[in-house]
């Protein structure tokens, strides 16, 4: 389909009306931030975010799967401004950050509704290896302007033609007053795998090392850095200052930083590399920054 008849077919879909009897299992939906930007969710700002699925990130829980010729209409409520000649995107991801599944979709916005943004598939999406396991979340980049007021505002989602998603869902949008510091992994420096969630033999160091972003609003940097307060924390520095932390829960792991040349410093790249400890389990790595967001790791230690 091309983009002018599928802005034509999205006339048609801006009436349709699922069947009752479709509406058994659309998926709860949550709404989270964009793991490379601050202002998605700020108020006045163009809204940019994922839209989390319900299934687990653990890449051995399959995904979901999208029939070819469904769409995913995403309808914003009136509290928020359509901004002509705004950007308009999106990405289907595995679970993870930057795990991006290659399939044929457009998005477009609705010509008879520009608060509805429409991503029609070309090509199925189907769970298959550990390293594709299906549709998880969504990556939307949008021209509707924020809320000028924070607060809590539903975003209903259509799953039109989705087999057995087909149905309605709401995710709430939770708009902040301004934007907030944001961390989140950063799977690009090892494309194609997931550092999210790894398994490690007890006593042995972790096969990808963990490497997170992070970005600050408005503020300029020179040097982004770790320092280790113990085995389990690191403190998370910006110009030598603290802005956040790293810690570990669960079985005992051990957190080793890695210094970064000025490159990534300035990126607001850090990595830390862990060593499982004697007991089997799991152990969970948390990166938070101070008033903002924080992300977690999960890393499986296994019997030797």
């Amino acid at each position: 389909m091309s983009a002018g008849s599928f802005r034509a077919a999205l006339v048609a879909f801006s009436t349709v009306i699922v069947p009752a009897a479709a509406q058994a299992e659309p998926p709860a939906t949550t709404v989270q931030y964009q793991v490379m930007v601050s202002a998605g969710l700020a108020a006045r700002k163009p809204f940019e975010a994922w839209f989390v699925l319900d299934k687990s990130s653990d890449p051995r829980v399959p995904g979901y799967s999208i029939p070819a010729g469904a769409t995913i209409r995403f309808v914003f409520p009136k509290s928020f401004t359509p901004k002509p000649g705004g950007v308009l995107g999106a990405v289907m991801l595995k679970g993870w950050s930057q795990g991006a599944i290659s399939t044929k979709f457009i998005t477009a916005l609705d010509p008879t509704n520009p608060r509805v943004v429409a991503i029609h598939f070309a090509a199925p999406i189907a769970p298959g290896s550990v390293e594709n396991p299906g549709l998880k979340a969504i990556h939307l980049r949008t021209n509707e302007i924020n809320p000028t007021t924070a607060g809590s505002y539903p975003i209903t989602i259509q799953f039109v033609d989705a087999g057995a998603l087909s149905g309605k869902t709401t995710a709430i949008a939770h708009i902040t007053k301004k934007p907030v510091p944001n961390i989140a992994a950063y799977n690009q420096l090892h494309p194609g795998k997931d550092e999210d969630w790894q398994h490690v033999r007890a006593g042995h160091a972790a096969h990808l090392p963990i490497d997170f972003l992070a970005t600050l609003p408005n503020e300029c940097r020179s040097s982004f850095s770790l320092k280790s307060t113990g085995d389990r924390t690191l403190n998370i520095l910006s110009d030598g200052k603290p802005i956040g932390s790293i810690s570990a829960n669960g079985v005992p792991v051990v957190l080793t930083p890695q210094p970064f040349g000025p490159g990534f410093a300035r990126l607001g790249v850090v990595e830390v590399h862990a060593k499982a400890g004697s007991t089997a389990g799991m152990a969970e790595i948390t990166a938070a920054l101070n008033g903002g967001t924080h992300y977690t790791i999960h890393l499986i230690v296994e019997d030797r």
